[in-house]
């Protein structure tokens, strides 16, 4: 069975960080070594960490996007494990997605979730993905795949150029979307992962989240669509393209609400009229447009 590097960037994680590890070293699955990365914690996270048979790096800060590249060029394993400090395994997680990994040749498996909010409330996510989905339909027009919860090949991810540093924000989307071309990703459906839900979490950061989908999409992606979907066949390349043209409508739209609501009217609808141009058959684009030139 295949070597695990599981790998953990923490900053200012010190209240959660030891109940993730723990739900790490208690799995099924014993193949595998831990890293953990603390990206400039100005709490006593790496201390926590130094308690544990891990190795710890730390390192000035520099974000998400920064970390998951450095831990995966340090991972020893032939795969790597994604578990961020304030999410938390079940105990067969590893041993059931390398199984699938195994049996599916896949280059990335994920799993569903349970979404874990402040006040202790628990949703499940349950994803629908077919059997014959092409790797892009796991990210595409949305990431459904929780970093938490993905298993992915190490050198494939090196091949296809690895994580950047300016994606601080949706890093793993952009991981996910160049690991994606001409290889096959596996959805477990079984709920392998809490995720924890924090007002203060990056996907709840209003403008700056949907800024940097707005980024990642249309400097780093978009750009790079003709090699991303070489393999595809006509009609393929035509469907994720407009997927990816609508994903930017939508973030602009988003960032032009924002706007509104923080008093920028100006840029509101500047961002507005962006957006529609980019999505125009996209229809909360155009409600949100409209929101943004009503008084």
């Amino acid at each position: 069975m295949p070597r695990v590097t599981v790998c953990l960037a923490v900053y200012n994680g010190s209240a959660t960080l030891a109940k993730a590890l723990d739900t790490v070293y208690t799995q099924t699955y014993r193949d595998f070594d831990v890293l953990v990365l603390d990206d400039g914690s100005t709490d006593d996270s790496a201390a926590i960490a130094a308690g544990y048979d891990c190795r710890v790096l730390t390192v000035p800060n520099a974000g998400l996007g920064a970390a998951r590249k450095r831990m995966v060029e340090e991972a020893k394993g032939e795969l790597v494990a994604f578990i961020d400090h304030d999410d938390f395994w079940v105990p067969d997680k590893l041993e059931k997605q390398i199984e699938l990994l195994d049996r599916t040749g896949a280059a990335l498996v994920h799993s569903d979730c349970w979404y874990v909010h402040e006040d202790g409330r628990e949703d499940e996510r349950n994803l629908r993905v077919p059997e014959n989905a092409l790797s892009f339909d796991h990210i595409l027009p949305s990431n459904d795949v929780i970093a938490s919860s993905a298993v992915f090949n190490r050198q494939a991810m090196l091949d296809a150029g690895n994580f950047v540093a300016d994606t601080v924000r949706c890093s793993d989307w952009y991981g996910w979307l160049i690991l994606a071309p001409g290889r096959k990703f596996a959805h477990l459906p079984e709920k392998q992962v809490r995720y924890s839900v924090l007002s203060t979490s990056l996907a709840n950061a209003g403008y700056r989240f949907h800024e940097a989908q707005h980024y990642l999409l249309s400097q780093h992606i978009l750009p790079r669509r003709q090699d991303l979907f070489v393999g595809l066949v006509p009609s393929q390349r035509a469907k994720y393209t407009k997927m990816l043209a609508r994903d930017v409508g939508v973030a602009l739209s988003a960032m032009a609400r924002q706007k509104k609501k923080g008093g920028d009217a100006q840029e509101a609808r500047r961002l507005a009229i962006r957006a529609i141009k980019a999505a125009p058959d996209v229809a909360r684009v155009w409600t949100r447009a409209l929101s943004s030139f009503l008084p």
